[in-house]
């Protein structure tokens, strides 16, 4: 159905080094070594051009494959989807209820705006901006838990590699909601149209978020249409020192980011430490 990038070493004159790894879904997909810009380009617009009748292609940075798969924050070292799941649901319910100011977002904008934020939900965040996608494959996060707050530190990478996944959705339909679209097999929510822009993370990051139309969304690597793999030296030349892609700039301070506050103050705090591990925080303060 989709159009996996099988020979793009035959694409461009560079001498590109190709491998194979094997998804979780089952299926093999080749990882291409890409070390010019031009290439990483060409890449990209080969898996969109490929793919155009289906619906889009988007990106997702990444310091690891993570043995091939692509679960979603909610499902991660979970075994019963099924009562978390349900569990999820009463949550995010209570919620929604809980506060009249929420009660204005359809939930399947919601969702995807609090996981931006912190909480772990079925959806897969994607960008549509390579230098974004790409900041992400070069840094890695640290995280702890002190009562109800979990605090993240950003690194640059360490490893040898970084990755840019490609990933298709076939959502066209347009539904009631603004910038949430609809497709046989999946969701896309494009959250610069969901959300008003004083929500200021998701529009610093170009997000998109992407969800698979079945109950329990384990794993998403059947949507995968392209590995590009950049050495991470090579990755930060490229990246360079740009006040747009600043740590600042992609994870705004609340005193910023005026739709973080209203998160801050409104959303439910966790019980405990324990709670916050398994579902993510609102209260994620990033050092």
């Amino acid at each position: 159905m989709y159009y996996i990038i099988d020979n793009f070493e035959k694409k461009t004159p560079s001498n590109i080094a190709v491998e194979t790894v094997k998804l979780a879904c089952g299926s093999s997909i080749n990882v291409y070594l890409i070390e010019t810009v031009h290439d990483l380009t060409q890449f990209i617009g080969f898996g969109k051009y490929k793919n155009n009748k289906i619906g889009n292609v988007y990106f997702r940075g990444q310091t690891s494959l993570y043995n091939g798969s692509m679960i979603p924050s909610l499902y991660r070292g979970k075994t019963r989807l099924d009562s978390i799941t349900w569990k999820y649901n009463e949550r995010i319910n209570a919620a929604i209820k809980g506060k009249r100011i929420f009660r204005q977002y359809n939930r399947a904008v919601f969702e995807p705006l609090i996981q931006h934020y912190g909480v772990r939900t079925p959806y897969i965040d994607l960008v549509d901006n390579v230098w974004v996608a790409l900041w992400f494959a070069l840094h890695q996060a640290k995280a702890v838990s002190i009562n109800t707050h979990e605090y993240v530190y950003y690194y640059d990478s360490k490893e040898e590699y970084a990755y840019i996944i490609l990933m298709v959705s076939d959502a066209r339909e347009e539904t009631k909601q603004f910038g949430v679209y609809k497709g046989t097999d999946t969701t896309l929510v494009d959250l610069r149209k969901a959300t008003p822009s004083y929500f200021l993370r998701p529009h610093a990051q170009h997000a998109y978020m992407i969800k698979k139309n079945v109950e329990f969304p384990g794993d998403c690597s059947d949507l995968i249409v392209g590995i590009a793999k950049i050495p991470t030296s090579i990755g930060f030349k490229w990246l360079g020192s740009n006040e747009f892609l600043s740590l600042s700039s992609l994870f705004p301070a609340a005193y910023f980011d005026y739709g973080y506050r209203i998160l801050l103050k409104n959303y439910p705090e966790e019980e405990n430490a324990g709670v916050v591990n398994q579902y993510g925080s609102i209260q994620i303060l990033t050092d």
